[in-house]
C-alpha cells in the first residue's frame, strides 16, 4: 500500500522506494523485511524505469532472443536499514516484449525429493513457451511446478505475473 501511495503521487521510483524504507524502518523492531520490485513503464515509447530491493530478478523476453534474467545491481531489502538510498536501472522493450515477474516461492518450490524447482527449470520452462498466451504460460508454469513437487509441502507463496507489451500508445 505504500508503494502504490508513493508511486500514485509521480514521484520516481528510487524515490519511491527510499521513502517506503525509511517508513518501514520506523518502529521494526521485529527486524522483518521484504523484497521488491517495481518499474514505471512509459507507453508512448516502451522506456521503464525500475528498481529493486532486494528481489530476485525478472525475466525479459526481448524480441526472438528467448527469456533471459534482468541481472542489475540489486538494492538492499526493504525495512532492513533506514538510511538505504535505492537507484534506478533503464531499460527499453519494444512491442512484442515480455517481462515476467515471480516471488522466491517459485523457484524455491521443493519437491518431495528436497530439490529446488530453480532458476533453470523457470528459464526452460518460460523458454518453451515463448508463444504462449501470458494467461498459458503462467497457468501452465504453476501446473509444471505443482507436478514438480507432487505432494511434497510448500512454505512460501507463487505469485507471479507477465507483462506483455503490445503497442506504443
Amino acid at each position: 500500500t505504500l508503494i502504490k501511495n508513493y508511486a500514485q503521487n509521480g514521484l520516481p521510483a528510487s524515490e519511491v522506494f527510499t521513502i517506503v524504507n525509511k517508513r518501514l524502518c520506523e518502529g521494526n523492531d521485529a527486524d522483518l523485511f521484504v523484497t521488491a520490485w517495481m518499474g514505471i513503464l512509459d507507453i508512448t515509447d516502451g522506456t521503464m524505469t525500475y528498481v529493486n530491493a532486494g528481489h530476485n530478478p525478472p525475466m525479459l523476453l526481448l524480441g526472438d532472443k528467448g527469456f533471459q534474467y534482468l541481472k542489475s545491481p540489486a538494492g538492499f531489502v526493504l525495512a532492513g536499514l533506514d538510511i538505504t538510498q535505492y537507484k534506478e536501472n533503464t531499460l527499453k522493450i519494444e512491442p512484442g516484449d515480455r517481462l515476467f515477474l515471480y516471488t522466491d516461492g517459485i523457484t524455491e518450490a521443493t519437491s518431495a525429493a528436497q530439490e529446488l524447482y530453480g532458476e533453470d527449470r523457470l528459464s526452460a520452462y518460460l523458454n518453451g513457451h515463448t508463444k504462449d498466451t501470458p494467461e498459458n504460460v503462467l497457468h501452465g508454469l504453476k501446473a509444471d511446478i505443482d507436478a514438480f513437487v507432487g505432494e511434497a509441502e510448500q512454505f512460501d507463496d507463487m505469485t507471479m505475473l507477465m507483462l506483455d507489451f503490445k503497442h506504443y500508445r
